[in-house]
């Protein structure tokens, strides 16, 4: 499947300001490269947070439409115990709230029949199918939109730390937790999920393997299928 791509911007409303906040889209397309004409046909829209852009491409060219939105990427200690670690990151807590807050204003953009900048897209995007895909920061920013909105009915997380109040929360919506066994910070949120949640610990995380997870991930559960990555490699 060929993909295209353009890069676009939201004004954001912000207190008082708006911020503007740069993304790229990938897509099915006609042709490959720039603003290629859109595929035929509807696709499920994944918002990927703090990805490879090689990973986005991937993802476009398995079906779907990709927005790929870049934060700072904040590291952080991998918590033991998750109400004292995030009394003890209050800056992390604000960031990943304040970027949830972003991430879910640019998803309601993309689905806006008003809104110009995405218009190529929104005649294509499946509103019933939305994931979230995100690594570090990203990762965590990715599994509180989860749990944050309805919009968002699939997440993938590759981070040692949830840095939202929220860990705690039951999801029964899919979410696939991957980390590796030096930070096992996703363990007490697989424990605390409801149903539909899987955990995958790796010592060596590649861009390919991520893109190969989370794009059987996102295909299983948009056509709610069970997941098995055991499959995969």
């Amino acid at each position: 499947m060929y993909v295209g791509y353009f890069d676009s911007f939201y004004d954001l409303p912000q207190l008082n300001k708006h911020l503007r906040c740069h993304w790229r889209a990938y897509y099915p397309a006609k042709k490959v490269g720039a603003k290629a004409p859109i595929a035929a046909g509807k696709f499920p829209l994944i918002l990927t947070l703090n990805l490879p852009t090689d990973c986005g491409q991937n993802l476009a060219a398995s079906g779907n439409i990709v927005c790929q939105l870049q934060f700072p990427q904040l590291s952080a200690t991998t918590p033991n115990d998750y109400p004292q670690w995030l009394a003890e990151h209050p800056q992390l807590v604000a960031a990943n709230k304040q970027a949830v807050k972003q991430s879910l204003l640019v998803i309601e953009q993309l689905l806006s029949p008003h809104q110009i900048n995405s218009a190529p897209l929104q005649a294509h995007i499946r509103p019933q199918q939305v994931g979230a895909c995100g690594y570090g920061f990203g990762g965590s920013i990715a599994l509180e939109l989860l749990r944050r909105s309805h919009l968002v009915t699939a997440a993938s997380g590759s981070t040692n730390y949830l840095a939202s109040q929220k860990w705690a929360s039951p999801c029964e919506q899919p979410q696939l937790l991957i980390q590796s066994p030096a930070n096992p910070g996703l363990s007490p949120i697989f424990k605390r999920a409801r149903k539909r949640a899987y955990l995958y610990t790796t010592p060596q995380l590649t861009p390919a393997k991520l893109t190969t997870l989370s794009r059987s991930f996102f295909a299983a559960s948009f056509a709610y299928q069970p997941f098995n990555f055991a499959q995969l490699f």
